[in-house]
């Protein structure tokens, strides 16, 4: 806990922010809960100034930041610890955590849920923004009811304006994890707040090496160990969506997305065994949307060589019977996966033999 009321009651419009929180909890004059805010950082350098301002001047007092330096190559860090000079409050209670090379998000988050000591853990991405009643509010709802996990609407940001997108799942983890896998849900861990003493009882991380849907693959697996959960049906956080070097704008490079495709099935992998290891797959709703995350997953597999069709056939293949049913893919698409499976393991299997004869 922090050892600092003086220094915020020395500030009238803090005082006043954070007033409401002694009553609320009823400890008055006593210390309040700290956060741990984890920011993994690589090469954005053109966004990282406005996402340090914003988290630096959140209306809530007591937050540790821990930024992963992923071994960017632009101006990243330099602008990074140039922002936090601004904010002489704040500094000693920010961490930065140096990577020669890019370890990949996956394993930056790790980094940072293995220093952090809040009460509460939150999440951004170094290229986005929030509202600086974001902590504040999420903090407070996490008290108010208890809940591991606090979740709450966001905000897709486009050059052009913002769009509000609203995320009311209700608080049932099951019903939750079905909508994650089906994709309604964003499964991102940047809205959402989470008790730290609930994540050292699970004992998940993040997937090392696996970086497309790691943040997907890691709130299933929580979802499947049956937290309390809250939601809040309001927008802080604003989801950057015009970033050309994010992970997700990346994948329109073939080769780089081949290798993406096969983490997000390494996360979808992990993920579903988890949930199988808990029993959930005799459950019928979340046994059919896993495997339609799966077939979903698989999809990217394919390509213009008859090796990456032989991957596609041999890659969930229980996920296959849900291709007719699985309405995120188009009718025209449906049909030709379902030409592709009949075809392909009908050829795949006349190989095989082959091969044996031979």
């Amino acid at each position: 806990m922090y050892d600092d009321w003086q220094s915020i009651e020395k500030k009238p419009n803090c005082r006043q922010n954070c007033l409401w929180k002694f009553q609320m909890i009823g400890q008055k004059n006593k210390k309040l809960v700290r956060v741990s805010y984890i920011v993994p950082v690589f090469n954005t350098e053109k966004f990282i100034g406005r996402c340090v301002r914003s988290l630096m001047e959140q209306t809530y007092p007591y937050i540790d930041y821990i930024f992963v330096n992923n071994g960017s190559t632009d101006g990243s860090v330099a602008i990074l610890r140039e922002a936090i000079t601004h904010y002489p409050n704040r500094q000693s209670r920010v961490k930065i955590i140096e990577n020669s090379i890019n370890r990949g998000s996956a394993t930056a988050r790790n980094q940072g849920l293995d220093v952090a000591e809040g009460d509460y853990v939150m999440f951004a991405d170094s290229d986005d923004y929030v509202n600086t009643d974001y902590v504040e509010s999420m903090v407070a709802e996490a008290e108010r009811t208890n809940a591991d996990i606090v979740y709450c609407d966001f905000f897709e940001s486009y050059e052009d304006g913002d769009r509000l997108i609203k995320q009311d799942y209700g608080v049932d983890p099951m019903e939750c994890a079905c909508s994650m896998l089906s994709r309604a849900m964003h499964g991102s861990t940047c809205n959402k707040n989470f008790r730290r003493k609930f994540l050292l009882h699970v004992d998940l991380k993040f997937v090392d090496g696996a970086d497309l849907f790691e943040d997907v693959g890691w709130n299933v697996r929580l979802m499947a160990c049956k937290p309390k959960l809250a939601y809040i049906s309001k927008a802080f956080y604003h989801y950057v969506k015009f970033n050309p070097h994010s992970i997700i704008q990346s994948m329109m490079d073939s080769a780089y997305s081949r290798s993406r495709c096969l983490q997000r099935i390494r996360n979808v992998d992990v993920a579903c065994k988890y949930m199988e290891a808990k029993g959930l797959m005799n459950v019928e709703r979340i046994r059919t949307s896993s495997r339609q995350w799966m077939l979903l997953a698989k999809n990217d597999l394919i390509g213009d060589n008859f090796y990456s069709l032989k991957r596609w056939i041999v890659t969930f293949p229980e996920a296959d019977g849900e291709i007719w049913r699985c309405k995120k893919l188009t009718f025209n698409l449906r049909l030709l996966l379902m030409w592709l499976h009949l075809h392909l393991v009908c050829l795949y299997r006349f190989q095989k033999t082959i091969t044996k004869i031979i």
